[in-house]
């Protein structure tokens, strides 16, 4: 890997010695100079930060490194689109196009990575037969669950397990089961709302950090799709029964070595919400 400095255009500012944590960059003879570059972990920073464009890095895209608009950034339209994302569940029965979610997914790879592992995939469905087929089955499974709460074996190990949080989350579910499996003969999809992508948010079944990586991906991914008109929501459910099935991880075109920490719905909104919806206060300890 070559890692070079343009001494035609360096000002000897030390930036990227000083923002290189890995110590690639060190300042040698009161220059900047790349010591080791067998260290790089190619986050790009030297590229980012040096003011004169003044770093030749051959592991990295050059042409990527566009100029950051400043004038573009602005805290209240961040703060704006944060507070009002929804969690959509009634969708527009309209496809979303190919390149707003390559769109999507082109932001979601800037993403920030424990050390810079850049290991974040993802599984794109938008085949509206395999969407359904996914919901209804998640969704069996759930019915199975609340005929078994409702057993004599079931109501006896609930009852001495009830005070286990996991145990009262369920019961919450199973309490309304009654009103969502009419729902669902009716046409309603509980499970992935009956949108029009499915978005599994993947990594290495065995790297480090993979959850945090994933699901800052997620969260950007949201965030921009609200900014761009679309609605999303995390389904949980699907990603706890993508760790156990293997049958279910086959069925959506899950490798082998990967697993999902994220999945997400995504399509046009069927309706809007006009106001911010109330959250308590932040629990913060100061010290």
């Amino acid at each position: 890997m070559r890692i070079e400095r343009m001494d035609d255009r360096c000002n000897n500012c030390m930036l990227c010695v000083r923002d290189c944590v890995a110590g690639v960059w060190r300042e040698k003879e009161g220059r900047p100079a790349p010591v080791c570059p067998s260290a790089c972990n190619l986050c790009g920073h030297c590229v980012a930060v040096c003011p004169r464009g003044a770093v030749i890095h051959s592991g990295l895209d050059a042409g990527q490194a566009d100029r950051v608009r400043r004038k573009l950034i602005d805290a209240d339209v961040y703060r704006e689109t944060v507070m009002s994302r929804r969690s959509v569940r009634q969708y527009r029965d309209i496809p979303v196009e190919p390149e707003k979610i390559e769109q999507i997914l082109d932001l979601a790879r800037y993403s920030p990575t424990a050390s810079n592992a850049q290991n974040v995939s993802y599984i794109v469905i938008t085949n509206r037969k395999l969407i359904e087929d996914t919901g209804r089955r998640v969704f069996a499974m759930g019915v199975r669950a609340y005929r078994w709460a409702n057993s004599i074996a079931g109501r006896a190990v609930l009852f001495l397990f009830k005070n286990n949080r996991k145990v009262a989350a369920l019961e919450r579910y199973m309490a309304a089961m009654d009103y969502y499996i009419p729902q669902w003969k009716a046409g309603r999809d509980y499970i992935l709302h009956n949108a029009p992508v499915l978005v599994l948010v993947c990594a290495p079944a065995k790297a480090d950090f993979a959850v945090d990586n994933c699901n800052i991906a997620a969260t950007n991914i949201v965030n921009y799709a609200h900014a761009l008109g679309l609605g999303s929501c995390y389904i949980g459910f699907l990603t706890l029964v993508l760790k156990r099935s293997r049958k279910m991880r086959k069925l959506l075109g899950v490798p082998e070595n990967r697993k999902v920490y994220a999945s997400l719905v995504l399509g046009y909104p069927a309706y809007r919400h006009s106001f911010v919806a109330p959250r308590k206060q932040p629990d913060v300890t100061w010290r």
